[in-house]
């Protein structure tokens, strides 16, 4: 739907109010005059100057491991966004045993908690303060920082941007005329930028180059995302292993580019024969799993595929008589730069 010239003026007009309140905000923080708390680990942040999904969740993912790997025990600190917990920091997974729901702590923690066994995840509006419970009483020695890159009281050893090379600036206007957060000069706190979802055999470096111009020395690593896995949920509530190959299906999402969730199914070969697309962290109701199942009566489909965020925000037997597979994403980094970057950061600031 074309947007009309007053509503875009209109938009045009709060977005450079909401400027001014962004750099404002930086501007506080920049001259100490907002304060800004330390904790005794390091902290390392990943997060997008963007609106929407950039690959945050898989990318804390990916670096939990590598940090894992390497012998350190991770806390990960998480905002708990469409949670319903409001109150002091929650323990969403000890590293062995979850603790709570997604209904609770919100999909994001629930997703990480499963694929990141041995991390502490913890949920809080106040991640100063989940920082410094967590500190009190674990033996974690690394905190990563979720979707941190605008939650400037809490100090940081490596801020970490994440950059979608499918649409990298959000049409270059802050919020509600577009997609920016901050403005693009605001990648001068980065120490380095991912670019998330490349593909081999792309060249990337005129994007590089637009970074460069914006802070010359910083380092620029590539990412890609491909399909781990998917599985089905049998009768006895258990997840088993499934092929996606020539899966004809209905696929739905509620996630902020359900498009690249849906295209990188295409690319594994997967019969998508109808999309849904919900709200980001959509919460799905009786009234959406009627028109999904409607939707797959017509076109006589008895297979819907989704991704493991969406699970969580589906209740328990949700759609009873489909087929209900899930699918996990994996984050991988090009080379072995960003690892020996964590490395030294880790040796660094670790007392």
């Amino acid at each position: 739907m074309k947007m009309s010239p007053l509503i875009r003026k209109f938009l045009l007009v709060i977005s450079k109010g909401y400027t001014v309140a962004v750099s404002i905000r930086n501007r506080l923080f920049d001259k100490g005059w907002l304060k800004i708390h330390r904790l005794r680990n390091p902290v390392i942040s990943i997060g997008n100057l963007t609106l929407g999904g950039t690959g945050k969740t898989p990318a804390v993912i990916e670096i939990g491991k590598i940090l894992q790997r390497s012998g350190y025990t991770v806390s990960v600190l998480l905002r708990g966004y469409k949670g319903n917990y409001g109150g002091n920091p929650l323990l969403v997974s000890d590293g062995k045993d979850l603790k709570t729901t997604s209904l609770v702590a919100g999909d994001e923690a629930l997703v990480i908690a499963k694929n990141l066994p041995g991390a502490l995840v913890t949920v809080s509006k106040d991640r100063v303060k989940a920082g410094k419970w967590v500190e009190q009483w674990s033996s974690a020695n690394i905190h990563l920082l979720d979707d941190g890159f605008q939650h400037r009281k809490l100090y940081r050893s490596l801020n970490l941007l994440l950059i979608d090379v499918t649409n990298p600036f959000g049409s270059e206007y802050l919020f509600p005329a577009g997609f920016l957060r901050e403005p693009l000069k605001e990648l001068r706190r980065a120490d380095a930028v991912i670019l998330t979802r490349t593909q081999n055999n792309v060249n990337y470096q005129p994007l590089i180059d637009q970074l460069h111009f914006l802070k010359s020395d910083i380092p620029c690593f590539l990412a890609t995302q491909s399909l781990q896995s998917a599985s089905e949920q049998s009768s006895q509530g258990t997840l088993l292993s499934f092929p996606l190959t020539g899966l004809r299906a209905l696929a739905f999402a509620g996630i902020a580019n359900p498009n690249q969730f849906f295209e990188l199914l295409r690319k594994y070969q997967v019969d998508i024969t109808k999309t849904i697309c919900f709200r980001d962290h959509h919460r799905y109701t009786p009234r959406d799993l009627a028109k999904i199942q409607k939707q797959c009566q017509e076109l006589k489909i008895n297979t819907v595929i989704t991704t493991e965020k969406d699970a969580e925000n589906l209740p328990a037997n949700a759609l009873n008589g489909l087929r209900v597979v899930t699918v996990k994403v994996n984050f991988q980094f090009n080379g072995s730069g960003l690892s020996q970057m964590l490395s030294r950061t880790m040796k660094a600031n670790l007392k």
